[in-house]
């Protein structure tokens, strides 16, 4: 059994660069990526332009983009490159650009201005200093690639001497600013390495820079983990609560009044949209025509931050009834019938009319040698509980007013956020990838009878 996983761990690093080849491909082919949305911006300026000046303009609808800066924009996405490089530079570890190991060597900084004057005191984190570091001329209609970027003070202390002048020239690693850190003893700061830059990619856990937002994916992803995992596993446990004992339930009187009622609800809610079923509770309890019982959208209330912490628990659940019920109504059905059907199926077997002929009650055969068997193919969809960490759905995200994974990977696919589909499509690969093998896991652990020989 361990050959077993130890095949499927292997297997995961093709199906995943698989995975991630072709929606790199797609995304790199598909029209309308950012430079093409940053034409027409230019271009929509201009034809505003051309209409608010005089009547006269015959043809001005759009503007002419120089060669140097469409150049420049194609070196700055890396457009320039072909396919395969592209590719190399987003899975990582080296990198490839102007700034990596096989790029150009950059000493000469320039020292783009002080925010500071000799003899201030300054705090941790405090600006003093921007440098700049240029790309050398290389013959290229594209502009060179400039890097910038704030000194701050590592500590508290004082700033005793300025090295250099505004917008002189310098060289890595000379003299900047003398300082003394609040009870220590007088130091030299020098000018940092701020150009080379050797690794990058995937495998050094960089996802890259969001175009539109221009932060780290990652930090953009990260910031709306907690609302995934407060929705995505209170939907989770929800489904899971509800749907097992009702299969029971709906087992054990099959074919009754309640059987068929049941039935038909779990169906109805799988039938209707969850973002469909969020618009008619909004009218309904959101304060429309009906009654106000619940928030309109959201995930807080204005008045958050000055709440008790149990009155902050009450509204961040009361926030949270309306959004989980949207989320959560497709999975009812699925998971409810599952748990039906394989009871009913194990009920018919020879081991359960045999603990009958011994004299068991009807509970103990049911709950205690029926059920395990029965929950056998519901207990395996545990392993891809780790993939509520990125749970969402944009249409009841957007029916809620909630910012959470799925608006965030909507609008990027929608605005050719490159950086962030590929972010959130590399996390929830990864996260369904290991769902499966926990899956199988499972299903060793739950049926005894399983082996992976």
């Amino acid at each position: 059994m361990a050959a077993y996983f130890a095949r499927r761990f292997l297997l995961l690093i093709p199906t995943f660069l698989g995975i991630t080849m072709l929606v790199f491909a797609i995304t790199r082919f598909v029209p309308g990526g950012p430079i093409d949305q940053m034409m027409m911006t230019l271009q929509s300026g201009g034809t505003g332009a051309g209409e608010g000046g005089s009547g006269g303009s015959n043809g001005g609808s759009s503007v002419d983009i120089p060669p140097e800066a469409l150049a420049s924009l194609e070196k700055y996405y890396h457009f320039d490159w072909p396919l395969w490089r592209q590719y190399l530079q987003f899975l990582g570890p080296l990198n490839l650009d102007e700034r990596g190991v096989f790029g150009d060597d950059v000493t000469e900084a320039q020292l783009a201005g002080w925010y500071v004057d000799p003899g201030e005191i300054v705090f941790e984190g405090q600006a003093i200093a921007r440098i700049r570091m240029t790309q050398p001329e290389d013959g290229s209609a594209a502009a060179p690639t400039v890097v910038s970027r704030e000194l701050l003070a590592p500590a508290d202390g004082t700033v005793l001497t300025l090295h250099t002048e505004r917008d002189a020239m310098t060289t890595v690693g000379a003299p900047l600013y003398d300082w003394q850190p609040t009870g220590g003893e007088r130091t030299t700061e020098t000018i940092p390495d701020i150009w080379s830059k050797s690794w990058a990619g995937l495998l050094t856990l960089d996802l890259g820079t969001s175009y539109k937002y221009e932060v780290p994916v990652i930090d953009l992803i990260v910031q709306r983990f907690p609302i995934s995992i407060r929705f995505g596993l209170t939907g989770f446990l929800l489904a899971y609560f509800v749907c097992i004992p009702l299969g029971i339930a709906k087992a054990v009187r099959h074919g009754s009044k309640f059987d068929i009622l049941s039935s038909a609800t779990v169906f109805i809610g799988y039938s209707i949209p969850g973002w469909a079923l969020g618009v008619v509770m909004l009218v309904l309890f959101g304060g429309g025509s009906f009654w106000e019982l619940f928030p309109l959208g959201g995930t807080e209330s204005d008045n958050f931050a000055d709440l008790s912490l149990w009155a902050k628990t009450v509204d961040v659940l009361h926030h949270m009834v309306l959004p989980v019920i949207a989320y959560s109504i497709g999975s009812f059905a699925t998971l409810t019938v599952l748990t039906k059907n394989a009871l009913m199926e194990n009920l018919g077997q020879d081991y359960v009319r045999t603990a009958f002929a011994k004299g068991l009650t009807e509970r103990r055969v049911i709950m205690v040698h029926a059920l395990r068997n029965s929950l056998i193919p519901v207990c395996t969809g545990l392993g891809h509980a780790l993939s509520i960490v990125m749970a969402g759905s944009y249409l009841v995200e957007k029916v809620f007013n909630i910012d959470g994974i799925g608006l965030l990977g909507f609008t990027s696919i929608i605005g050719r956020d490159y950086s962030v589909v590929m972010g959130v499509l590399v996390i929830n690969t990864l996260l369904m990838l290991i769902g499966n093998i926990i899956s199988d896991v499972l299903y060793v652990l739950v049926d005894p009878r399983i082996r992976f020989n």
